[in-house]
């Protein structure tokens, strides 16, 4: 929401600032580690703070457990630690009359994998003591044009069978120790082997599984991995975690993968954004209260030409533009245990280090004006009520600009960047850990977007749109989209795992040819932003103020891991087993009236089939 330009400061009063700052920033690092140290003794079970895959069946339990009443006042900052959930199935041990047979053999099966603190890895290696081991995850999806390879096999297909198969393959050896009770870490050097072919992602899908650029020994030598032969890159993740034996304060370095949201998908911080190296600090001292803090570092490896230069490409970016921070504080209230009220602030600007971002007390929607307004913020507000048995319902409202102004126009302006959601989950009895889930979820125009930012201590704009390399941090839509969800998953055998979706998404766009920042057209691209000199000439009407695809998206996904897996040699050799179909139907349609040409309706029709394996 920055609308204020800021003078540069000289280039040696830049230089040592940014020295003091680094070494400032390293010395609170290491004062947080060091309280905990004192504050942390106790023994913990091994590894009991690293943090559970957000793909982890074990989510599943909780949130039926949840919607049981079993478990209450769930923080909704996950990843949660293995800590976390050893202590969750705990409860539910106790009340296990709340659950059926199978249900029951499931809990016990998760409360002795967690108590160990393995989660579902068996390591290649471990010391005597069970403090340090090591081994590797495999992980590879593969993807198949199911309509295409039809039509090849009756002769009436036009699309050559390289471009009918994708492949994402990590193979990800790690290391992990819990040097001291309260203190767990684990570090992951992944390579991948991918042949990417975005065609055959399903709308709105597609996400990144690799953090560089892909490289082979032919020609060309790098590429983004959609050539027609599979090419190598990596994607490395970490963890260090420290945690009282309470879990009333944590402190985490990591990399991975983060949900902060009561929905199925968050606006300040969903489980599809890409990872990124983030500083979080947890407080839970009440069951009435917690509050988080992270901030992150952010890059896209994509703008990768002339990265050393400081000249503009188009006077707007350089590569080096694209190296900035995100700052996230999240409060969450529990004052029964029917009751959630949240609220988060976002905000991402140059890299810099500023005291008020490491403060989780601090909101930086109002810490900013502060300082002069120079970065984008945001602001979410959640409510969720929960009912025993029936159901949990839930809002979220998340404002990324607001100007006062009437009622009547409140909601209609253009430099009313809001979004909404509101849905609820309902646990359906019959079948094992089984939640039905139905979801509306609305964002407006230029939402995550921001134009580049002048800064003090830059001779270049920081692009402050709201992303990690390329992608949203927020919900997976872009801006000027709704979507109709409806989602049931259950588990209706031991080591089974189904999901069916549907989704109903409409868009909105005007084509990237016509883009000016200087046009007061509606867009919905989180890398098109609004004109401030022409604010009352954007014309906001949804449907009806662009080009418009509508996308009707069907998926199931059936998953199998055994719950005794098969041993080799006398080691046990966990592995998960997925298959996926999905259809899609998109047409288009110019809303304005002008008759504009569209794109020729189009069916996906995909099959996917992964493998993990846990060394």
């Amino acid at each position: 929401m920055s609308k204020k330009k800021a003078s540069q400061a000289r280039g040696c009063t830049r230089n040592f600032n940014a020295r003091v700052a680094a070494g400032f920033g390293r010395t609170a690092m290491l004062v947080a580690l060091l309280f905990l140290i004192a504050g942390g003794s106790g023994t913990a079970f091994a590894q009991g703070h690293l943090a559970v895959d957000l793909g982890h069946p074990v989510y599943s339990v909780i949130e039926t457990a949840e919607l049981r009443g079993v478990v209450t006042r769930l923080s909704s900052v996950k990843p949660y630690t293995s800590q976390q959930v050893a202590e969750l199935l705990a409860q539910m041990l106790g009340h296990m009359e709340a659950f059926s047979p199978s249900e029951q053999a499931l809990i016990q099966h998760y409360a002795k994998e967690f108590k160990a603190g393995k989660g579902v890895e068996q390591a290649l290696w471990q010391d005597a003591a069970g403090t340090a081991r090591a081994g590797i995850r495999v992980e590879a999806t593969t993807r198949f044009g199911v309509g295409g390879l039809v039509d090849l096999m009756d002769g009436s297909g036009s699309t050559a069978l390289k471009d009918l198969w994708h492949i994402n393959s990590r193979w990800v050896p790690y290391l992990a120790g819990e040097p001291l009770p309260w203190l767990s870490m684990k570090g992951e050097a992944g390579f991948t082997f991918d042949k990417i072919e975005k065609n055959l992602y399903l709308p709105y899908e597609f996400t990144k599984e690799w953090d560089a650029t892909h490289i082979w020994f032919g020609n060309p030598r790098n590429s983004d991995g959609t050539l027609d032969y599979p090419t190598a890159s990596y994607d490395i993740r970490e963890d260090i975690a420290a945690e009282t034996d309470s879990g009333s304060l944590m402190v985490r370095l990591s990399r991975f993968r983060r949900d902060w949201g009561i929905g199925s998908g968050s606006f300040s911080l969903s489980g599809t954004a890409r990872p990124f190296v983030g500083f979080e600090m947890a407080f839970r001292p009440s069951k009435l209260f917690a509050i988080s803090g992270l901030v992150g570092s952010l890059t896209n490896w994509e703008k990768g030409e002339n990265e050393k230069s400081t000249a503009m490409s188009g006077g707007v970016y350089t590569a080096l533009s694209y190296q900035k921070m995100l700052g996230l504080q999240r409060m969450e209230l529990f004052p029964f245990d029917w009751l959630t009220i949240s609220a988060t602030s976002t905000l991402v600007g140059a890299k810099r280090f500023e005291l008020g971002y490491f403060s989780p007390l601090l909101f930086s929607v109002m810490y900013q004006n502060q300082l002069a307004d120079v970065d984008n913020l945001g602001v979410q507000v959640d409510g969720q009520i929960l009912v025993p048995r029936i159901g949990k319902f839930y809002a979220s409202f998340y404002a990324d600009e607001m100007e006062i102004t009437n009622l009547s126009e409140l909601f209609t302006k253009a430099r009313n960047m809001f979004a909404l959601q509101g849905g609820a989950k309902i646990p359906l009895p019959g079948l094992p850990f089984t939640i039905l889930t139905a979801q509306y979820t609305k964002i407006e125009p230029f939402v995550y977007s921001h134009y580049p930012t002048w800064y003090p201590d830059y001779r270049l704009r920081v692009d402050t749109s709201y992303t990690q390399d390329g992608e949203n941090l927020g919900y997976y839509l872009p801006p000027n989209s709704d979507e109709f969800l409806v989602n049931l998953e259950a588990m209706p055998a031991p080591g089974w795992r189904v999901a069916l979706k549907y989704r109903f998404v409409r868009h909105g766009d005007n084509p990237q040819a016509d883009w000016n920042a200087g046009l007061p057209e509606i867009y919905g691209d989180v890398n098109k932003y609004m004109d401030y000199n022409q604010l009352y000439a954007y014309n906001k009407n949804f449907l009806h103020d662009g080009i418009y695809d509508y996308n009707h998206i069907g998926t199931i996904n059936v998953s199998w891991k055994p719950t005794q897996p098969p041993k080799l040699l006398g080691a046990s050799i966990p592995f998960e087993l997925s298959t996926g179909y999905g259809l899609s139907y998109t047409w288009r349609e110019d809303g304005t009236g002008a008759g504009r040409p569209v794109s020729a309706p189009q069916w996906k029709n995909v099959l996917t089939i992964s493998m993990k394996l846990f060394l």
